[in-house]
């Protein structure tokens, strides 16, 4: 993701499916999110950024972080050490496609490969986002903890931890050189 991506980044924050599950700072607007996301994309935070695109076409984006890199989040994860993982389509007509497990099944590989000591993944939805919890469990992951999350405009979001055993749906780390 570049800082050219965040005006559409900005129109699928805003989508009311998107909407719906994505907790901010009011609402988001052009300014808001390149205030929010723009340090992001341009390294100065430890979250990297991606749009996912299908068929050249830019459909939604995924953020990762190491859950130790921000500590209130760390103090609900079960694994500090683990690689948490947001994500959302933000195209209203990429929906319901199988494209959510295909986009999170991508991103597994990308982590793989680029952070191997990471020994597990974690996503936190909203109880109520049984679309993201479906493709949570079909990409592997398994539900644990529900847990009240605060959110920056003072409400509480019930989510509930998704951990991936990297090891175990993955396999282990291939060692160059080795097999």
């Amino acid at each position: 993701m570049t800082r050219g991506d965040l005006p559409v980044l900005a129109g699928w924050l805003r989508a009311p499916h998107v909407r719906r599950w994505w907790h901010a700072d009011g609402e988001p607007t052009d300014a808001r999110v390149t205030a929010r996301y723009g340090p992001r994309v341009d390294g100065d935070t430890p979250t990297r950024m991606w749009v996912v695109e299908v068929n050249g076409r830019s459909i939604g984006f995924v953020q990762d972080y190491r859950i130790r890199d921000y500590p209130d989040f760390a103090l609900l994860a079960p694994d500090p050490d683990a690689l948490g993982l947001d994500y959302a389509i933000g195209d209203p007509h990429r929906l319901g496609r199988g494209l959510g497990v295909r986009m999170v099944w991508a991103w597994m590989q990308r982590a793989r490969r680029d952070l191997p000591d990471a020994g597990s993944y974690f996503a936190a939805p909203d109880h109520r986002n049984l679309a993201s919890l479906r493709i949570l469990a079909k990409a592997g992951f398994a539900q644990g903890t529900w847990f009240d999350e605060p959110q920056r405009d003072g409400a509480t979001a019930t989510a509930v931890g998704c951990t991936l055993d990297v090891r175990r749906v993955l396999g282990p780390v291939a060692v160059a050189g080795g097999p």
